[in-house]
């Protein structure tokens, strides 16, 4: 038998979850597809855009640029899942932004238009499955499984992933992020919203 040496693919990860209830794999994900590798495929994705969407090192810029366009407005592009400027650069007063639609809206004004660009803005990307870490692969394929089987089979049958698998390779992925995401307490927005207004204060004083 050989030895896998490389990460786990698109094509893998959705053979895995084929696997769970007995089904053939599949050679290819691109054509016509049979109904439980096209249920598969769907739920991969599914899962893989909720697992990022909490945002990770793998996912996440710290430093980029919005940029107005001709109208003054900020376009965002379909795989930016969240938006967040520096709170110690930016005034929520002046300026707080959320995603709608195709480009940036201004709560603090009610208005899609902007009279600046930002810097150092805190962004969170949607990426292809094959784009992340392995820790992350396998965790959105066990949970994916775990849910196609689910979907599938019923919620009583027997999986071939337990809940317990689940949690394992969710930790794995946290150790991992933790190794490498050198996180502090002013990563958090909260805390650096906190920093700002202090700092605000010492000024004033």
């Amino acid at each position: 038998m050989a030895t896998i040496t490389t990460r786990t693919t698109h094509l893998e990860a959705v053979n895995t979850m084929l696997s769970t209830i007995g089904e053939a794999p599949v050679n290819s994900l691109t054509g016509s597809l049979p109904t439980d590798a096209s249920m598969a495929k769907n739920i991969l994705d599914e899962v893989n855009r909720e697992v990022q969407s909490s945002g990770w090192k793998f996912n996440t810029s710290y430093k980029a640029t919005l940029s107005r366009d001709t109208d003054n407005k900020i376009p965002v592009a379909n795989d930016v899942m969240l938006i967040e400027l520096n709170p110690l650069l930016e005034s929520k007063s002046s300026y707080d932004p959320v995603i709608r639609g195709s480009f940036l809206f201004n709560l603090a004004k009610e208005t899609f238009v902007f009279d600046k660009n930002f810097e150092n803005v805190t962004i969170v990307s949607l990426l292809d499955f094959e784009n992340i870490p392995e820790q992350a692969r396998r965790y959105i394929t066990i949970r994916a499984s775990r849910i196609f089987h689910d979907r599938t089979l019923g919620a009583n049958a027997l999986h071939r992933f337990s809940q317990q698998d689940e949690l394992v390779a969710l930790s794995i992925l946290k150790q991992a992020e933790a190794s490498v995401a050198d996180h502090s307490i002013f990563n958090s927005h909260d805390q650096m919203t906190t920093v700002a207004r202090s700092r605000s204060y010492k000024l004033i004083d």
